[in-house]
């Protein structure tokens, strides 16, 4: 795939709870501080969002709770449906189309194929009960695996990769610590080689030894494998160390995007600025 081909794109995203109504896009969004209408009272969790997301690149998302960064990967893993925006998802022999329009069939075939996540809460990404290697084996089998033994073989190098003692890939991860149960959710997200991973508040209420190693890990696989990765944290920190661009929202709407550095070197919009200037405190 050429670099300069995006191996996502999405176009004009929008979320609404509740009807709507035609004054909604006039009087929500980040000038006026809410993303809430006060005709109808519809929610907007998500406004006209656009971006490119290239191979190798690592694109982040920052804003505070509540901004709409966390409804953006949802709608692209399919999670949560879009209310209106496209979709386009480059992979190897299939022609670039509104994946958005697929059936759910469809989108979940895709979402095996192609794609992998990391959520913040490990119990949304693994079955706590089943052991670590099955985990891996269960993502396996839904991307097309069938050879036990190539399935097992392949869960005991992830789980080395990404640092978790292969001796108890038996285990499941209830038993395992928070740090431990993010690697296994890496490990299980990456085992379908995807083109895309997305990565929610992957560190948040990891103590912050923790989150370190959980980073340096996430920087060393992108590093080694080079896929297409988009990181939404509320931490600027989060977002400068595995981030080389950065969309910033607020409300429900981007206010700022640009290379990571710059952004956070030099904002623009008096929103980054508070946010820049807060974590600096």
């Amino acid at each position: 795939m050429s670099g300069k081909t995006p191996v996502l794109q999405a176009r004009n995203l929008m979320r609404r709870y509740g009807e709507g109504c035609p004054t909604c896009l006039a009087k929500t969004g980040a000038a006026y501080g809410r993303n809430m209408c006060p005709d109808c009272g519809a929610v907007l969790a998500c406004r006209d969002v656009s971006f490119d997301l290239y191979n190798r690149e690592v694109l982040g998302i920052v804003g505070e709770s509540g901004s709409g960064k966390s409804t953006v990967l949802k709608m692209l893993h399919f999670d949560m449906e879009a209310d209106e925006g496209e979709m386009m998802l480059h992979v190897e022999g299939q022609e670039p189309e509104n994946v958005f329009a697929w059936s759910s069939f469809q989108k979940r075939m895709l979402r095996n194929a192609q794609m992998g996540i990391v959520y913040q809460h490990p119990h949304l990404g693994l079955r706590m009960k089943i052991s670590a290697g099955g985990n891996i084996a269960e993502r396996l089998l839904m991307a097309g695996w069938r050879n036990v033994g190539q399935i097992r073989e392949r869960a005991a190098e992830l789980l080395e990769r990404t640092e978790v003692p292969v001796e108890r890939m038996d285990e499941p991860p209830a038993s395992f610590s928070g740090g431990m149960q993010q690697r296994v959710q890496i490990a299980k997200a990456l085992s379908n080689e995807p083109a895309l991973l997305l990565l929610d508040e992957v560190t948040t209420g990891l103590d912050v030894s923790v989150q370190a190693r959980v980073l340096d890990l996430i920087r060393r696989l992108q590093e080694n494998l080079h896929v297409a990765t988009l990181v939404v944290s509320h931490d600027l920190g989060v977002i400068r160390m595995l981030s080389t661009r950065c969309l910033v929202m607020k409300n429900g709407e981007v206010v700022e995007s640009g290379l990571t550095d710059q952004i956070l070197e030099d904002p623009q919009h008096p929103y980054t600025q508070l946010l820049v200037s807060s974590a600096l405190r």
